[in-house]
């Protein structure tokens, strides 16, 4: 590495847009439909047919394992944000159980429904739960298998629910399903993941919202405001999933047990309507058209992340089954059934209908919506079973228009009576562009406060013992990276990137109490480039340890793309109590 030169070399753009495809094929019950060729698929990019350049069919019941990228120091004094060999299926799935956009009631539903998804689950299975609230919470990680969601809810079982009905998925919702810890657990030894999956199947991360309640002087006012909040908020962390989820090889999939994602106004009416008027004709009724929903710049880049990340999202409606007031007892009988103001036409109206938010995240991110049932688990288990087994298609777009548009990605198979799932489209990017200063710093701040990883982008950090010097405590760190994805090449045979390594002290309420930035210019020959390809790249870093600080972490960020990568290291063991 070494500083770029001003000298105005043109650049070579050796950028091969690619668009990835991940589809799931069933057939009438449900189950996958295996043995597809690559001949048996069409893939159609705004109307016009494309030449598949990459097939591969995935069991994704066969375990698979990643390692940590060659060069990486070894050692426990090492952090990574790659995935490690843990014996998981090459799928990964995250349920979000949201609390932010949810009502009280719902949530005490989805909690019931979730306790009896898990205990169906086999004790071999992975899945991560996450909770969305003004934070994120990670209550159990998707790399480690279900035992201890199975162990949780058997002793929830045992503390919450008395008698023989332990077991039984037809118990009511009751009281303990909306009352947090209405029987506070007595084991005193029990682990800190332990405690989290105990505190979450008790409903204790359950929140009372009053802005959704519309209750209140001022409600209007103060239920606009927070929905605002609560858009920003939800798509915010819904990156940070899928900037983890990016680096993980196989089918992703994100079940969101949710209220409403159409309250958040923040869909346009791209491919709404289609959507809309296929279920209507499926379910045989007329309803009235859906409002336009705006589509802001932070959704629409959420969704690009989704689809980059190649997550698949299956929105579950936590309110379950709505119930409707037929009000037989107030007809006329003189009403024509059938005419504008007839009875049939009114009830139709007062039908619960699809959440269309909920509706067109899935379609675009080739997930299925669940709603109006009781059997949320049902939907659940449907979302972990299309991971199964999947087919990966990719292709070179041959349309030249790369202004930002949305354009739509039709996937068909020549066999009949099967549903096919993939992502409805892509955003047409040009080449990206840095962000602005103010919101560079808004982004990074968001990266370090979170729970997760970053992972578009991979790297490790080796951490030194402290030292106490004339400058106080210090703390050494070596990042190891291979900035290849972060290159491009000149005209003039070199590589060049632009990109930032920053290094954010936090204490224990994720206040920032230090950032140290390292730029890096990058300009290699050919040579230069091979090698760095070949072994990655290290830089040093001396840090003076800040008082109070609980961890450090370290973002990779490429100033051209925004992409990052991130590691979080729990400083404890490096102060002069625990240094060794």
């Amino acid at each position: 590495m070494r500083p770029q030169q001003s000298n105005g070399a043109s650049v070579l753009r050796l950028t091969t847009r690619v668009v990835n495809i991940n589809v799931v094929v069933t057939d009438r019950q449900g189950n996958p439909v295996k043995g597809l060729t690559k001949d048996d698929f069409t893939v159609l990019d705004a109307g016009q047919a494309q030449k598949i350049s990459f097939f591969t069919a995935v069991n994704n019941e066969q375990p698979y394992a990643t390692a940590v990228a060659p060069g990486v120091p070894p050692g426990p004094d090492t952090y990574t944000n790659t995935l490690v060999n843990s014996g998981a299926d090459p799928s990964v799935t995250i349920l979000l159980f949201d609390t932010l956009n949810s009502h009280w009631t719902s949530q005490g539903v989805g909690l019931y429904c979730l306790r009896k998804f898990v205990r169906q689950l086999d004790p071999r299975d992975h899945i991560g739960i996450y909770v969305l609230g003004e934070d994120l919470a990670v209550v159990h990680e998707f790399s480690r298998d279900a035992s201890d969601l199975t162990a949780a809810i058997g002793r929830y079982d045992e503390r919450h629910v008395s008698g023989p009905r332990g077991r039984s998925e037809s118990r009511p919702v009751g009281k303990d399903d909306f009352t947090p810890g209405a029987k506070k657990a007595t084991v005193s030894d029990e682990s800190a993941e332990d405690a989290r999956l105990d505190r979450f199947f008790a409903g204790k991360d359950n929140h009372y919202n009053f802005w959704q309640q519309g209750t209140g002087s001022g409600s209007a006012a103060y239920q606009r405001d927070h929905l605002a909040i609560a858009g920003e908020t939800t798509t915010t962390w819904l990156e940070v999933i899928a900037r983890q989820l990016s680096g993980v090889p196989g089918r992703k999939t994100l079940i969101w047990v949710t209220d409403s994602i159409g309250q958040l106004g923040l869909f346009d009416e791209n491919d709404l309507d289609e959507y809309l008027t296929g279920w209507r004709k499926d379910a045989g009724v007329t309803v009235t058209g859906s409002p336009l929903l705006k589509n802001g710049d932070d959704m629409e880049r959420m969704i690009r992340l989704m689809n980059n990340a190649g997550i698949a999202v299956y929105p579950v409606d936590a309110k379950g089954l709505e119930a409707v007031d037929l009000d037989f007892r107030d007809r006329p009988n003189s009403a024509s059934v059938g005419s504008p103001t007839g009875p049939v036409e009114d009830l139709l109206a007062r039908m619960p209908r699809p959440d269309p938010g909920a509706l067109e995240i899935a379609s675009r991110t080739g997930g299925r919506a669940f709603y109006n049932r009781n059997d949320l688990e049902t939907g659940i288990r449907r979302a972990l079973n299309d991971s199964r087994f999947t087919y990966e298609l990719a292709y070179h777009p041959d349309h030249d228009r790369w202004k930002g548009e949305w354009r739509k990605i039709q996937v068909k198979v020549n066999r009949p009576d099967v549903t096919v799932l993939a992502r409805a489209g892509y955003f047409a990017m040009p080449d990206p562009r840095p962000l602005p200063p103010k919101s560079r710093i808004e982004f990074l701040s968001q990266i370090a406060a979170s729970p997760l990883n970053a992972a578009e982008l991979p790297l490790s950090v080796q951490i030194g013992s402290s030292a106490t010097g004339a400058m106080g405590q210090e703390l050494t760190a070596r990042v190891h990276m291979n900035p290849q994805s972060m290159l491009t090449m000149q005209e003039n045979g070199h590589w060049k990137g632009n990109f930032e390594v920053m290094f954010m002290q936090l204490d224990a309420k994720y206040k920032l109490l230090d950032a140290t930035q390292k730029n890096v210019d990058a300009d290699l020959d050919s040579k230069e480039y091979a090698e760095i390809v070949r072994k990655g790249w290290d830089l040093p870093a001396q840090l003076k340890f800040m008082p109070g600080a609980t961890v450090l972490c370290v973002i990779l960020h490429d100033k051209s793309s925004d992409a990052a990568g991130s590691v979080r290291i729990p400083l404890a063991a490096y102060t002069a109590a625990g240094a060794h």
